[in-house]
């Protein structure tokens, strides 16, 4: 049963990284005029990378969140379904949880944003 579920939820966090790598990647794509204004006022690439990282990190954050307040409430819907009638809150998985999605962010974000630090600010700036 572990196996299975690591198995299925390994699967899924994969998944859910690639989308959220081709969903920066399209920002990277669309916000071109705005990295190539910052690049041409000297702006350093370090910052444009940041910028790209700390929003897929956010991203996955509230991502995160979201299946957190899920799980406990679904959670404890089938405790009281069993007979458990306290209220349970995983604190440690829940950090767990919060720090895979911090991971899975830093990652997927990072591919789209060192492209976009990359990027030529004469070319970004002609692009339509």
């Amino acid at each position: 049963m572990r196996f299975g579920g690591f198995g299925v939820g390994f699967i899924t966090l994969l998944g859910a990284s690639i989308a959220l790598m081709n969903i920066m990647l399209v920002s990277v794509t669309e916000r071109t005029r705005e990295v190539g204004s910052k690049k041409s006022i000297r702006s350093n690439p370090l910052r444009i990378r940041q910028q790209f990282v700390i929003e897929a990190i956010v991203v996955c954050l509230l991502g995160g969140i979201g299946g957190v307040i899920l799980g406990i409430i679904v959670g404890n819907l089938i405790s009281k379904a069993i007979g458990i009638d306290a209220f349970v809150v995983p604190w440690l998985w829940m950090m767990v949880g919060m720090l895979i999605c911090i991971f899975v962010g830093l990652l997927s974000g990072y591919y789209p944003a060192h492209k976009a630090s990359k990027l030529d600010p004469i070319e970004s700036l002609r692009f339509e």
